[in-house]
């Protein structure tokens, strides 16, 4: 993704009057960093801005310089702040600029449209915005398109394993009814053979009935020889 720090410090560098020392910390740590000795420029950056806390240009070039490190939350962060600190168009829309591509390389793509569009509004012939601003914007359609997609694969999932459990679910219903129809059959149980000396319950009441029958015969019959005895006189002795 295109820069415009290095560009932007060179001409501030060569507008802007500093005190000597500041100079060669500036100076110093923009040609590291054109070597790719971001660690080393951001300490030479950190020690303008100790001499100086208010300069514009140290502080940026310390945020890029953390940029390139791929500490884009720190990055995020720094340009976030410098977007406010920004006092002209060409600031801002540098700030903007950078502070999009720290949220581009995060993947927080919806955040990065934002950032260039405002970078372009501070600044409306930025190539390299127009340009992060397209690529971010095709990126997220498509992220959006993919979001749509998913959404659909999931419904159609989703229904697929409902009509699978319903399928499941008939079948185990129709084993369970065929089952039950099977069990009357299965549950029978067999005669079991009467024992030859066990009693019958119509046995047992025609002997009881019996026993009952001879039970009053006698009572009828201790009954008789009780009124006999009553009616017998009794001898007296002289």
């Amino acid at each position: 993704m295109k820069t415009n720090l290095i560009l932007f410090v060179i001409m501030l560098i060569q507008i802007n009057v500093f005190s000597q020392n500041i100079n060669k910390d500036i100076r110093q740590g923009v040609k590291l960093y054109e070597d790719s000795s971001y660690v080393e420029a951001e300490q030479k950056f950190r020690n303008a801005l100790q001499k100086d806390q208010d300069s514009f240009v140290s502080s940026f070039n310390l945020a890029d310089a953390i940029y390139k490190q791929e500490n884009y939350e720190k990055s995020e962060s720094l340009f976030r702040a410098l977007t406010e600190k920004a006092e002209t168009k060409e600031e801002k829309s540098m700030s903007y600029h950078n502070f999009g591509n720290s949220l581009f390389k995060q993947e927080k793509i919806k955040e990065s449209v934002e950032a260039y569009k405002n970078a372009l509004r501070n600044n409306p012939s930025d190539i390299d915005s127009k340009f992060n601003l397209s690529l971010a914007q095709k990126l997220l359609k498509k992220q959006e398109e993919n979001k749509e997609d998913k959404k659909e694969d999931d419904k159609k999932e989703e229904e697929k394993e409902e009509e699978e459990e319903e399928k499941k679910e008939e079948e185990e219903s129709e084993s369970d009814e065929s089952q039950e129809n099977k069990e009357p059959q299965d549950q029978q149980k067999p005669e079991t053979p009467q024992d030859p000396n066990e009693m019958t319950e119509e046995e047992a009441q025609q002997m009881l009935d019996a026993l009952e029958q001879q039970e009053k015969e006698l009572q009828e019959d201790l009954q008789k020889k009780k009124r006999k005895a009553v009616n017998l006189k009794i001898e007296k002795d002289w």
